[in-house]
């Protein structure tokens, strides 16, 4: 009997767990997916608590992919790292294909500390990303502290390019929160998907071609080998 691939997925900002693996599943329905958002991203234990699973492999998507970066030396070694929206920092100041200004993200952050309802803000975000959820999945999914740890990490963490360089790595050319040229520039092999946003859709069914051959061939394999 074929043993199922083994995947965890790592959530974008404020997507709910139980949507986003459903969405892996539904593009990579022959493996066996876990998903987590990171309540604390800083935190060295969460993380390891997370790969301590040993999966097959790892899926970052938007913060995800800065989680998996930050936390790249303690993801086993057998374990592949995909990359989905990857962000190297989010800030447009670091030059390091974030577009989104500092003082919009401290706006948010003080938006989801001073409102009562701070539903509006998420939905607003999500239509920026393209990100269409269910009213259900949308009901405060995390709380209002999760929320805010996630935006001080996007603030504050940065990694070099080099780290993902073995990894695999997918953004569009179209992301409202991403400048897909610059990291091209930055991540070399990178994959630029046209007329995609920031929306986990596309680049999962990108993915999925890839691993079922489907897709045209690329210079680059689908899974590069990872330093040791």
């Amino acid at each position: 009997m074929e043993t199922k691939k083994k995947i965890t997925a790592i959530c974008g900002w404020a997507l709910p767990v139980g949507w986003f693996r459903q969405l892996v599943e539904s593009y990579l329905p022959g493996a066996e997916v876990r998903a987590h958002y990171p309540k604390n991203p800083v935190n060295k234990e969460e993380a390891t608590e997370v790969f301590s699973s040993k999966p097959d492999w790892v899926i970052g998507y938007s913060l995800g992919s800065l989680w998996l970066l930050v936390h790249k030396n303690i993801i086993p070694p057998q374990t592949k790292i995909i990359l989905m929206a990857p962000i190297l920092a989010f800030p447009a100041e670091k030059n390091l294909g974030g577009k989104t200004p500092l003082g919009k993200l401290k706006y948010q952050k003080k938006m989801l500390s001073s409102s009562e309802d701070y539903l509006t803000s998420l939905k607003g975000f999500f239509d920026l990303s393209g990100i269409h959820l269910p009213d259900n999945d949308l009901q405060q999914p995390y709380s209002r502290e999760v929320l805010i740890r996630g935006l001080d990490f996007l603030e504050t963490a940065s990694v070099s390019p080099q780290r993902a360089k073995d990894c695999v790595a997918i953004t569009g050319l179209r992301d409202p929160l991403l400048d897909g040229n610059l990291l091209k520039r930055l991540i070399p092999h990178l994959t630029l998907v046209g007329e995609c946003d920031h929306s986990p859709h596309k680049l999962l069914s990108h993915l999925a071609q890839q691993h079922d051959g489907s897709s045209e061939p690329t210079d680059q394999p689908i899974f590069p080998q990872r330093a040791l």
